[in-house]
């Protein structure tokens, strides 16, 4: 998924699986190694073991930085988009909202294994019950809860012919939201309200990313420089400590485990046994402080209406 952000040159790069953020941590440890990577740091092993021409540095303009969030499907199944600035905040709410999804379990045969892994694409978990289930709590509830944990709400594809406010409620109603995403150029009114148009991929498949983007609008000052800066350098030196971690037998190597019997099937981050060392190392060096500075920047620009949707032409931003 990182590498076809490269390669669209995506500055911030969100992870939204539906009703959970169990891949969050693999998430920020895979878009900070990319930004080791292009601050000079060298390309890591497994990206020398892929094709060479979709790697070359020079190709990229963009260090995706990370966003954690969930794709919920409410009661009434119009999705809602919560995103948070660090990994950590996102496997919180998921494990929150873990409470309300139904114990319907996946038929794997019809819709594919679902897999929580480690940075490594170890499987750490296979929750059992389905993520396409509609939570038992209403589009209301989770937007409120969304606010309440500091995400930025966003209603998602409220144009679209399903699972949208369009299809499911036939309006948007008020509600703490930060922005709506739309697909197509100028959603109705109704759909909308006062808030700003963005546009998201909602890719379900890799060779969807990018194909819908977004462009914001951050004051170009000396103080926001750094702060990106800073940023990027932190989620670099992340992967580097992760990289020697690993290689020095510190990090639990959950892909030398011999083969269980069962896999765990939990969906709640606290559950998972091999998902703690993961946890601790994330908690001890994310860039939490940088991370929510740039977040509340993209905040204040989403609702200031700095922001466009791939219909729209942009100022210079």
């Amino acid at each position: 998924m990182v590498e076809r952000a490269l390669v669209a040159r995506i500055d911030l790069f969100a992870i939204t699986d539906h009703n959970s953020a169990l891949n969050a941590p693999a998430f920020a440890i895979a878009c900070a190694r990319a930004c080791r990577r292009t601050s000079g740091y060298g390309p890591l092993p497994e990206v020398e073991a892929m094709s060479a021409p979709a790697h070359d540095n020079s190709r990229y303009a963009a260090e995706p930085i990370p966003l954690f969030g969930l794709e919920l499907s409410p009661f009434e199944e119009a999705h809602l988009l919560v995103l948070f600035p660090d990994p950590l905040a996102a496997l919180s709410f998921s494990d929150c909202v873990r409470h309300y999804l139904p114990e319907r379990a996946v038929d794997s045969l019809r819709f594919g294994d679902q897999v929580a892994v480690d940075p490594e694409g170890v499987i750490l978990s296979m929750p059992s019950a389905w993520y396409g289930n509609p939570l038992r709590e209403t589009f209301k509830f989770f937007a409120e809860a969304g606010a309440r944990a500091g995400a930025l709400v966003i209603p998602a594809h409220v144009d679209r012919a399903q699972f949208s406010v369009y299809s499911q409620l036939g309006f948007l109603p008020e509600g703490p939201y930060d922005a709506i995403e739309a697909v197509g150029r100028e959603p109705d009114a109704s759909l909308r309200l006062d808030h700003c148009v963005i546009s998201g991929s909602d890719a379900h498949i890799l060779e969807h990313i990018g194909r819908r983007s977004s462009a914001l609008e951050l004051e170009d000052t000396d103080e926001n420089l750094a702060m990106l800066d800073s940023l990027r350098k932190r989620l670099a030196r992340l992967a580097e400590v992760w990289e020697n971690a690993r290689g020095g037998g510190a990090m639990a190597d959950c892909s030398s485990r011999e083969a269980e019997a069962s896999i765990c099937a939990e969906g709640v981050s606290t559950k998972i046994p091999d998902m703690a060392p993961l946890v601790e190392f994330l908690a001890a060096w994310y860039p939490r402080a940088e991370s929510l500075a740039l977040f509340e920047k993209l905040r204040g620009a989403l609702r200031s209406r700095r922001a466009w949707g791939s219909h729209e032409r942009p100022r210079a931003v």
